[in-house]
C-alpha cells in the first residue's frame, strides 16, 4: 500500500531545490514563503488576475511590468537593488538572474558543506521574505518607509 501511495503522491521524485530547506535556521514564516515561491503558489498579481479577482497586474514596486515570480523577485529594479545589497554585504560576488537560472544556482551552492552555503540559504530565505513583505506593505497601502534592507540583514544576523 505504501507503494501505491508513493507512486501516486510522486515521493520517489522528490523536489531538485529541498536543499534550501534543509538544517536552514530561518524563521518558519520566510521558510513557508519561499516554500509558496519554489512551488509558484505565491498570490503575486499575475496570479490573481488569471483567477478574476483582480484587473491591474503591474508590478507593486516599479509598476512597469506584470508581476509575477520571476519579475518580482530578480527582475525589477527594485528588488535587484536589494539583492545586490544583500549579496555584497555577505561577501557573494553575483547579479541576480532570472527566477529559474537562480534557483539553479542556488541549489549547486548551497548543495556544499560550511558556514558560507548556511548564510547563502538563510540570507536568500530572509530576503524573499522581506521582499514579499515589503510588496505587501505598499499593495494594502502601510508605506512604513523601512529600510528592507536592514530589517533583512537584522534577521540573516540575529538567526545566523
Amino acid at each position: 500500500m505504501s507503494v501505491v501511495y508513493d507512486v501516486l503522491t510522486g515521493r520517489d521524485h522528490p523536489v531538485d531545490w529541498r536543499a534550501i530547506f534543509r538544517r536552514n535556521v530561518v524563521r518558519p514564516r520566510a521558510s513557508f514563503t519561499t516554500w509558496l515561491v519554489c512551488h509558484g503558489r505565491l498570490a503575486t498579481k499575475d496570479r490573481l488576475k488569471k483567477f478574476n479577482m483582480i484587473r491591474d497586474s503591474k508590478c507593486s514596486f516599479c509598476l512597469a511590468e506584470e508581476e509575477s515570480i520571476t519579475h518580482l523577485f530578480f527582475a525589477c529594479r527594485y528588488t535587484n537593488e536589494i539583492w545586490k545589497q544583500i549579496l555584497d554585504w555577505i561577501n557573494v560576488i553575483h547579479m541576480p538572474l532570472p527566477w529559474i537560472e537562480e534557483i539553479n544556482r542556488i541549489k549547486e551552492y548551497v548543495a556544499k558543506k560550511g558556514w558560507k552555503a548556511s548564510l547563502l540559504k538563510l540570507a536568500f530565505t530572509e530576503t524573499l521574505y522581506g521582499i514579499w513583505l515589503r510588496r505587501n506593505d505598499v499593495v494594502f497601502g502601510h508605506n512604513t518607509h523601512t529600510d528592507i534592507v536592514n530589517n533583512i540583514l537584522d534577521c540573516i544576523v540575529y538567526r545566523g
